[in-house]
């Protein structure tokens, strides 16, 4: 039986050079047994075979140990620890970045930070009919709109003093 095959089953290519090795993804690690010493370091792209394309990784860190791999699952006694970043993947993964910004203090009334939030603004139908009042602006249509019956019912026995302000 190959243990090989079991324990290194990815097929990772190294300055044009081939190698058995193991990826986990989960650690961006890849860990290849070696005898003879890769020609690798921090900033060059290998690649692993995946079916029939390759995946370009981008060596973040590297690690030789002599006598790493103990010889289990391996005939190749030392081991090579790469630290990778895959590059194939990141054009595809969307790059939502949270950034988190200190602010001292503020003051003020509407007052939005951060991205893609909404404003609500509350305001009673007094605050309304004072702030058209003030405008001046003749087109302004809330005294036919507090004249019509259902928003009359509505707003009841104010009407009549909002009528006032107007």
């Amino acid at each position: 039986m190959d243990f090989d095959k079991l324990a290194y089953p990815e097929i990772i290519y190294i300055d044009g050079s081939e190698h058995k090795g193991f990826r986990d993804m989960s650690k961006r690690e890849i860990r290849i047994p070696y005898i003879d010493e890769p020609d690798v370091g921090i900033g060059d792209t290998i690649a692993q075979k995946s079916g029939k394309r390759e995946i370009n990784l981008k060596v973040v860190d590297a690690s030789f140990l002599e006598g790493g791999t103990l010889n289990v699952g391996t005939k190749h006694p030392n081991l090579l620890t790469l630290k990778v970043e895959n590059t194939t993947a990141q054009a595809h993964i969307s790059n939502k970045k949270s950034s988190t910004i200190n602010i001292g203090s503020i003051s003020g009334e509407q007052i939005q930070v951060g991205n893609h939030n909404s404003q609500i603004t509350n305001i009673s139908i007094q605050q309304l009919v004072e702030h058209i009042a003030k405008s001046g602006d003749d087109e302004a249509k809330v005294k036919t709109l507090l004249q019509n019956s259902s928003v009359a019912s509505l707003i009841g026995a104010g009407a009549s003093a909002l009528f006032g302000l107007l």
